[in-house]
């Protein structure tokens, strides 16, 4: 049923939308985030609101957000692509079609706040073992792995500690011990990092964040290796609902297409700014990817094609409130992969995560160093 609701969404009217372009995997990156999926005879693929289409019911699919599945699915180099309403529709759909009575979960213990909460509270709640360790230590994930486990769960770059895993090593491990690996890719992106070409079985991302790239809509993604396996989370995705709005869908095939240029442009600013934090007076520790000082340099510089847009550091006098509210062209809000630049942390503590955004370095610069200063 859900791929004929697919097959029936793939030509509407005049407007060819998605398999009709064939795209070739010899194309570069870039040429795929701007043509991949989309409809062939019109400059945009069309938003689609609408909740049926050809007596069809558009909770399973609708040809604006099947256009971007087909382009994550293109740059991911997967099997099929599930579009959700949110980065966490991404993680419960994907962990909660991969877990029946009895599944044991290994998590890294850094994770986004909700996707711990989901694996320490909501998963136990509901019966299932889940084990959380620092996956940066390999005699851990090893213990962790000798009893059976159906899915390893992690980011490679973890949110908010920028904790870097060597991800090849950890998708080996887990799949001589028989778990399915689940990936959560936001902080990288697929220009700089792609978990398939390593062999996780799944990769999601909150796509709200890079992928978007202007923090305009809310919208999360899923990609399989195995495109049963992305059929499965298809049927979850209609049981559950977490269904992404047509109007989203657009925007995110629209944000896509600049996808590239615009993560070139975050590792830039990113470690000019990690470098200006690192050397002042006032900060006690900046960790960044691209810094040799930080943990996992080195696995980060073998195995990603960019350090990424996010920079965490420590001050070393006063507390995070003092410095959000000094903060001027930096916005003191969350979120992250936006155009502009973005601060946030524990107003208690002294630790500041920051999404470095697309403004001109040296401006990004002296907004911090006079919100240092003052």
């Amino acid at each position: 049923m859900v791929r004929a609701i697919d097959d029936g969404c793939r030509r509407l009217g005049s407007v060819r939308v998605g398999e009709d372009r064939a795209m070739n995997e010899e194309q570069g990156f870039i040429t795929r985030s701007i043509h991949a999926g989309e409809a062939e005879n019109t400059s945009a693929t069309p938003i689609y609101q609408a909740a049926t289409v050809d007596g069809a019911y558009l909770r399973g699919s609708n040809p604006t957000f099947t256009a971007f599945e087909e382009k994550m699915c293109a740059l991911e180099g997967g099997g099929r692509s599930i579009a959700t309403a949110c980065g966490m529709a991404s993680v419960t759909q994907s962990v909660m079609t991969l877990i029946r009575a009895g599944s044991r979960i290994v998590s890294h213990q850094t994770t986004y706040a909700w996707t711990r909460r989901f694996m320490s509270e909501e998963l136990p709640r509901l019966g299932f073992d889940v084990e959380i360790i620092d996956m940066r230590v390999p005699s851990q994930l090893d213990a962790a792995l000798e009893k059976p486990a159906d899915v390893v769960y992690f980011e490679p770059l973890a949110n908010p500690t920028l904790d870097i895993i060597d991800t090849p090593t950890v998708i080996r491990k887990a799949h001589a011990a028989g778990a399915k690996v689940v990936i959560d890719n936001t902080f990288l992106s697929p220009h700089l990092f792609r978990p398939m070409d390593h062999g996780a079985d799944v990769v999601l991302h909150s796509a709200t964040k890079y992928l978007c790239g202007h923090g305009d809509a809310l919208a999360g993604i899923i990609t399989t290796r195995d495109p049963d396996l992305g059929e499965e989370i298809v049927r979850t995705r209609n049981t559950y609902g977490g269904i992404l709005s047509p109007l989203n869908a657009f925007l995110l095939l629209r944000g896509i297409k600049t996808l590239s240029i615009r993560m070139d442009r975050h590792v830039e600013n990113a470690g000019a700014v990690a470098a200006f934090l690192e050397s002042h007076p006032r900060i006690r520790r900046t960790w960044y990817p691209g810094l040799p000082s930080t943990p996992g340099h080195e696995v980060a510089r073998s195995q990603w094609t960019g350090y990424g847009g996010m920079v965490s550091f420590e001050i070393s006098e006063g507390t995070v409130d003092r410095f959000l509210d000094r903060v001027r062209l930096c916005r003191p809000w969350v979120s992250l992969g936006d155009v502009g630049s973005l601060v946030t942390g524990d107003r208690e503590g002294q630790r500041v995560r920051m999404s470095v955004g697309l403004e001109d370095t040296d401006d990004i610069i002296r907004d911090l160093e006079q919100a240092l200063e003052s």
